[in-house]
This record gives structure tokens, sequence and C-alpha cells, in this order.
């Protein structure tokens, strides 16, 4: 009964959600893509980069969430709302295993809020409603589905799963750690099983690597991401690995405090930091620092909600964080689906250390003096926390994701809607003036270009903008300089070389 209560409010959460249009990503990936709806090309979906529109990108592998595209346009048709139905129903999919997962190691009634909490989170909507973010909710659904496998002992199957996550996306790799721990601190498998059941679970993640090999035609790794996209990107090791750092507590608070959520994180938005000691740093390494010593810890060593939580949190913060290497972005609301459940279980492994009564802890507590004693005042204050407060907590959540939904439901809605908090954002106000463009009205888009001109005037996408506005307003001479500036800024950038080529043909 529970699990359908779940699975109805995941629903009707974002039911509204079905009355929306591509977004973004949408675009290249489903529209843009001339076999979406072939039957004959589903194998196809197997073979080739998930950007297989955009030019020569050979660095994403994800045939698995191609395929359920495709499939998807097979049954319900190339609209829209069929993609994002088919959205809703995963992500109602993965609360209903996150539930089953959670009822393995603390109580029914944890385990239950617990769940509603992660569904009610408004920071899923990103991943919900932005269609290409099914590869996020595949991958972590197939690696709950083989965390439940493998407390089964069925270990060819956990390891098919997981190899299937991983042809979801590239951070389903974090689940390989998982269930090698679950596997390890499991006291009812015997040593010998636990060798053989260790390396099929390593073996879907060796299939991985040789078929990105055969695909892709190599390791598959590149980035081609620009400043405004990813300053991290240019900046060194040293630096990189600090403002990372930085971003952590500004992910956390994005979950817990989900006010000014946006499609955009880019260049200016973020503001970089430039020394160790900045609060931001400190408390960045204060995260990571008391992640490793939990772990010291006994009672939170055993505690698996605790271990898995910070498994699920660090493992794709690792690849998708620019910690140990620089991606396509710098932040990305859908990139913290996989760390929203680790926060979830952390918080709910809280509560499965020993309950120690206020009155009863002391600074000298036997178990390892200030820092312990701090920890079991922390959770007694949260054990004693009322019912009603949980509520209220989840009725604003619920209301902030109903609210963030409908601006989700058009590219026009999204962006004019996110340029007026995102002031520093070259992006969001550029994406705004194209919609103003569109839309024939000149002024608005006018302004808020010359803004983003002060950000960054470089940005390829505002020079074709640029090139847009003297078009439209007779100035051909001029439009013509702007295509070719952008392209000098981004060889190859598809919409400055589509109306460059446009340009030609009608001086022709």
């Amino acid at each position: 009964m529970r699990g359908w209560v779940i699975f109805s409010l995941a629903f009707v959460l974002y039911a509204v959600s079905l009355f929306g249009g591509l977004v973004q990503d949408d675009i290249k990936v489903i529209s843009e893509d001339p076999d979406m709806g072939n039957a004959g090309s589903l194998i196809k979906t197997w073979t080739r980069p998930y950007y297989y529109t955009v030019g020569n990108d050979f660095s994403v592998y994800r045939p698995l969430t191609t395929f359920s595209f495709y499939l998807n346009a097979l049954i319900i048709g190339k609209e829209a709302w069929g993609f994002r139905l088919g959205n809703i129903l995963i992500y109602a999919w993965v609360c209903g295993l996150v539930y089953q997962v959670l009822q393995k190691w603390t109580s029914e009634n944890r385990a239950f809020w617990g769940t509603i909490l992660f569904t009610v989170l408004p920071i899923h909507t990103e991943a919900v409603n932005n269609i290409v973010g099914r590869a996020e909710l595949l991958a972590l659904g197939l690696v709950l589905w083989a965390i439940g496998k493998s407390m089964e002992k069925k270990w060819e199957l956990t390891a098919l799963l997981l190899f299937l996550a991983m042809l979801s996306k590239e951070t389903a790799m974090a689940g390989v750690p998982l269930v090698w721990y679950l596997i390890w601190s499991n006291s009812e498998i015997k040593k010998e099983e636990k060798g053989g059941a260790g390396f099929f679970v390593g073996m879907a993640l060796i299939g991985l690597i040789l078929l990105r090999l055969v695909v892709l035609g190599g390791w598959g790794i590149g980035n081609a991401a620009t400043m405004v996209e990813n300053p991290l990107k240019f900046m060194s090791v040293e630096k990189r690995v600090m403002n990372a750092l930085a971003i952590l507590p500004f992910g956390v608070g994005k979950i817990i405090y989900p006010k000014n959520l946006s499609y955009d994180y880019s260049y200016n938005q973020i503001k970089m930091v430039k020394e160790w000691w900045n609060w931001k740093v400190i408390l960045g390494l204060g995260m990571m620092g008391g992640s490793i010593l939990s772990l010291l810890k006994n009672d939170w060593r055993k505690n698996k909600l605790w271990v898995m939580g910070l498994i699920l949190f660090w493992g794709p913060i690792l690849m998708t964080g620019n910690l140990l290497f620089p991606i396509g972005t710098i932040f990305g609301e859908r990139l913290w689906f996989w760390p929203s459940l680790g926060v979830v279980m952390c918080l709910l492994g809280c509560f499965e250390v020993r309950q120690i009564p206020y009155s009863r802890v002391t600074v000298s507590s036997a178990d390892g003096g200030f820092p312990s004693a701090l920890m079991y005042m922390v959770l007694a204050v949260l054990a004693r926390t009322s019912a009603t407060a949980l509520v209220i907590i989840l009725i604003l959540f619920m209301g902030r994701t109903m609210i963030r939904n409908f601006d989700w439901l058009s590219q026009e809605r999204l962006f004019i809607h996110d340029a007026t908090y995102a002031s520093d954002s070259v992006m969001a106000k550029n994406n705004a003036a194209a919609m103003y463009l569109l839309k024939q009205d000149l002024p608005a888009a006018k302004v808020l270009m010359e803004e983003a001109n002060e950000i960054y005037p470089q940005y390829p996408e505002l020079l074709n903008n640029w090139g847009m506005y003297d078009l439209m307003t007779g100035k051909t001479v001029e439009a013509k300089k702007k295509f070719e500036e952008c392209l000098l800024a981004r060889p190859g950038n598809q919409l400055c070389q589509r109306n460059l080529e446009l340009m030609n043909k009608k001086e022709r």
C-alpha cells in the first residue's frame, strides 16, 4: 500500500509536466535525430555515440537511454508529452525502489518518510522535466534494482543490472563500489563466494570499458566546454579543486533550500573563490573530512545506510563535480539527483546510530570525547524534531516542486523566468534574449544582449544573437560579421554556420 502511495505521489507531483515541450538538449537529442521513431534504427542506438547529431562528439556513450527514447517514440509517438510521461513513470519507479532499498536497513516507517522526502525534493525537477534527464533516472533506478538483487545473492543479474545502469549514464559506475561494499560487509556471504560475486560485479565495469572502446573508437574522453559552460576547465588543478570544493555546500544548499533553482549555473553566476581559507572551501573540505573521519568510527562504519549514503553522494560528485577532472559544465541540478539520495540516506543513517538521550550526553563521552558527544547531541535534537515540522517541510517542498514544474513547460517560460534572478549569467540573459528575438520583441532582446555583452562579449551564442538582431534590423553586413566572429570563437558552431550559409545563399 505504501509503495503505491509513493508511486502515486511522484506521478501527481509531476503530472503538469505532460503539458510541456522540448527544452534545451531535448531538441538536439530528440527532435533533431532523424532516426527517432524508426524501428529499423533500434539496433543502431547501441553502436553510436549519444550526441549523434552534434558534430563529431564521440565522448558520450549512453545506448540504453537512447534506446528508451526510440522505444518511447515507437510506442507513443514523437510528441514531447510521450517522452515526459516516460520520465514521470521512470521517476515514480525509482522512488518505489528507494523505498524497497531503505526498508532493508531501517524501519518501515522511517523508510517510508525518507522516501517521501526524496520524492518531493525540488532539485529533482530538472532531471524529470528535462527529457534528457532520463539518463540520471534510469541509471539510479537500475543501480537500486541491482542492490536489491545483490541482497538476494543473484550475482549474475546484479552484474547485468549494473552494466545496463552504466549504459544509461557513466555516473552509474558509482554503483560498483556500492555493491562491492554490500558484498564485503555481508556476514552471511561465505568468503569464497564474496570473491566470485565481486568478480561478476567487476566484469560489468570492464564490459562497459571494452564496449566504449569498440563503439567510440577510443576511451571516449573529451571535453568541448567553453569558458562560459565551465570556467573550471581553464584553471590550474589547484584552483579547479579549490572551487569544486567550494561548490559542494552550494549543491547541498540547493537540496535543503531550493529557492532559486535554475537550468543555468554557467560563467559568472557561481562566483569563483581565490583562497583556500574562503569559508565555502573550508566547508567543502569539512564535508569531505567529516565523511572520511566518520568511517573511522566503528558505529558509523557498520551503519550501512550511512556508508551507502556517502558512496551515493561522493561517487557521482567525484565524476561530475570537477574534483578529479573538468567536465562539460560547472554545476547542474540534474547532476545532483544521485547525491540527493545520498543526503537522504545519511540523514536516515543518523537515526540508526545508537539513540542516546540528550540528558545523558557529556563532553567526556567514552566513545571518543567531544566529537562523539557533539554528534550524539545533534542526533538527540534531530530525534526530538516533531512530526509536524516534518510535514511542514514536505508540504513546502511539494509546493516548490509543483511551482518549478511550470517553469519547465517550455523554453520560453524557462529562459525568461530564470533570467530574472540569474542576473550575472551571460548564458541566462542571452537565452532569454533569443526568446524575445523569436517573438520579434527587438527592444527587450537588445536590453538583455547588452547586459550579456558586459559579462562576456565573446560568447558564441551571444554573437549569433547579435547577428540575428542585425539581420532583423536590416544590417546585413554587420550580421555577417557577427556570424563570422561566432565561428572564430567556436569553430563549427551549428547555429552560426547555418545562419551564415543562409546569408551566402541569398547573396547568390
